[in-house]
C-alpha cells in the first residue's frame, strides 16, 4: 500500500466550521476514493490558525498522518513562506488543495505561492476560493 500525499494550504482568515466542513469532505471524499489502494498523508505549513490549523484538526479527529513545515523566519527572515513552500513541494505530493482567502480578507500570498510551485512541480492542484455572500 503506498502514500496519497495532498498538500492543504490556504489563508489565515480561512477558519470557520463552514470552512472545516468544505475542506473535511473534500479530503473524506478522497480517501474514501482512494481507500482501497493507499493511505492519505496530509502535509500543511504549521501555521498556527487558518487552513493549517483545519488540517491538523482533522488529521487528529480522523487519525491520518500529518507531516508540518513550518516557516522559519530565524533562518530566512526574508523568505521563510516560500523555503516552506518549496519543501512540501520537494518533499513530494500527489495533490495540492488550496483554499485562498476571499479577496476582501487579504490576498493569501502564502498561498497563492504554493499554488505557483506546485503547479510548477506537475503536482494536481485544486483550488478552492471561499464563496462570497
Amino acid at each position: 500500500m503506498s502514500d496519497l500525499r495532498i498538500i492543504v494550504t490556504g489563508g489565515r482568515k480561512r477558519g470557520s466550521e463552514n470552512d472545516y466542513a468544505r475542506m473535511g469532505n473534500i479530503l473524506v471524499d478522497i480517501g474514501e476514493y482512494w481507500c482501497r489502494a493507499v493511505d492519505l498523508v496530509i502535509i500543511q505549513g504549521g501555521c498556527p490558525d487558518g487552513i493549517d490549523a483545519l488540517a491538523r484538526r482533522f488529521a487528529e479527529e480522523y487519525d491520518v498522518p500529518l507531516e508540518t513545515y513550518p516557516a522559519d523566519f530565524t533562518q530566512h527572515p526574508q523568505d521563510a513562506v516560500e523555503v516552506s513552500n518549496q519543501t512540501m513541494v520537494d518533499r513530494g505530493a500527489h495533490l495540492c488543495l488550496a483554499f485562498p482567502n476571499a479577496p476582501a480578507d487579504g490576498p493569501s500570498l502564502g498561498t497563492w505561492d504554493m499554488i505557483r510551485r506546485a503547479v510548477a512541480a506537475g503536482i494536481e492542484t485544486r483550488i478552492y476560493p471561499e464563496a462570497v455572500s
